[in-house]
This record gives structure tokens, sequence and C-alpha cells, in this order.
């Protein structure tokens, strides 16, 4: 086993998903070194960061989680185009783990609703990175997932480049509640690869703020600095 993974590794070597680095053994998807220099965040209570404060005070989320800066000039948004373009449904788990750590069994969050993708979106990809995401949140906190609560009922145009105005008008009204009664009462963590502006996340918590007396934090691979 151990020669048939050398003989693997010299030929189709592992490569770090941040720096491209050959991986050493006991090394997955990301080098010693990249993540020594992981560019961590502190997750943010509503009155310190711009982005909860866009929310509508009745259903402002109270915290929000994340794993590392994301910005267009770091090599560590190459994290989240492997997730969402190479095939990355266990780089997903493996980081959805790594932010269950960082959130912890102290938080009294009672359920995971990750961000849907619309069916064809999410067919041509073959997985919703944010599903896998709260796969690995939950392998660590040992909580359930609603997946099925909302649905996401408009294929939207792709983000990039948009302005704030732009990205709000983008995603409003494009969920569904489908169930009220087995998220209403809880406090929900919802999961998504990036919040940049927040458009789509709030998009998302207006809606599931339908089912009545939720509350809500954020919980996100990457984030802008604001």
């Amino acid at each position: 086993m151990a020669f048939g993974r050398a003989l693997a590794d010299l030929f189709f070597p592992r490569l770090c998903m941040v720096c491209e680095c050959c991986l050493r053994r006991g090394e997955v998807y990301i080098c010693s070194a990249c993540l020594s220099d992981f560019p961590c965040t502190d997750s943010l209570y509503q009155a310190e960061t711009t982005v909860l404060k866009t929310f509508e005070e009745a259903c402002r989320p109270e915290k929000l989680y994340s794993l590392f800066y994301y910005s267009k000039y770091s090599d560590y948004r190459k994290l989240v185009y492997a997730l969402k373009y190479r095939s990355g449904k266990k780089l997903g788990i493996y980081l959805g783990k790594m932010l269950g750590e960082k959130i912890g069994r102290q938080v009294g969050i009672q359920g995971i609703v990750p961000i849907p993708l619309h069916p064809k979106r999410e067919k041509k990809r073959g997985y919703n990175q944010s599903l896998q995401i709260a796969l690995g949140i939950t392998e660590i906190l040992n909580i359930p997932i609603y997946d099925k609560v909302i649905t996401r009922t408009r294929n939207t145009a792709s983000q990039t480049g948009m302005s704030i105005v732009e990205r709000q008008q983008n995603v409003r009204n494009i969920f569904d509640l489908q169930d009220c009664h087995s998220v209403r009462g809880k406090h929900l963590l919802i999961v998504d690869d990036v919040i940049t502006t927040g458009a789509t996340m709030r998009s998302c918590v207006e809606t599931l703020a339908q089912a009545g007396n939720i509350r809500f934090s954020l919980g996100c691979l990457g984030r802008t600095w604001s």
C-alpha cells in the first residue's frame, strides 16, 4: 500500500492547492507552509462588521464565522476555485471540518442550512459546494443539516465583477421557503463558500426568517476584510 502510494506520488504528485508545491507524506490538500501562513480571521459579532449591519434588524445574524480572508490577490482564493470547479467535494468536507473546529460546540447552533444552488447549476457541477462544507462542519459538531428547507428558484448570473447594488438586485427573491416547521425556533448556521457583500446570505436569511422565531449565524470559508 505504501509502495503504491509512493509510486502514485512519483508519477502523479499531489500538489498543494495554494502554492502548488508537492505535498509531503501526511499533508492533505494544503502544505504545512501554507497552513502556517493561513490568513486566519476572527469570529465577528454584529457590531464588529459592516456585512452584518446591512441585514434587517429583525433577522440580523448574531455572528460571522470564517476561515480566511478572501481577496482576488491572495493565493488562498485558489481553494475556493478548486472547491467549485475542480471536483472539490472532498476538499469541501476537509475545509468544512476546519471551520467546524473553529466554530466549536459551545455556541448553541441547532441546525445548518447550506446556501442552495439552482438545480441546473448543481447538475452541471455535480454537487453543491456549500453542502460539502456543511457536511464537514457536522462531522465535527454533530449538528443536523437542513438542505431542503429552501430552494433556489432562479439561476442567477455570476456575481464576479458586479457592484454592491448589482449584486443585491441579482439575488433579490431568488429563494423559496419549503419547510417552516423543521427550523422554526432554532439557531441556524447559514453556510456558503465566500462572503463578500453578503447579498446572497441576506436574501437567504430573509427567506428563512418567514418560518418565524429563528436566530441566525453565518459560516463561510473566505470573507472580505469588512
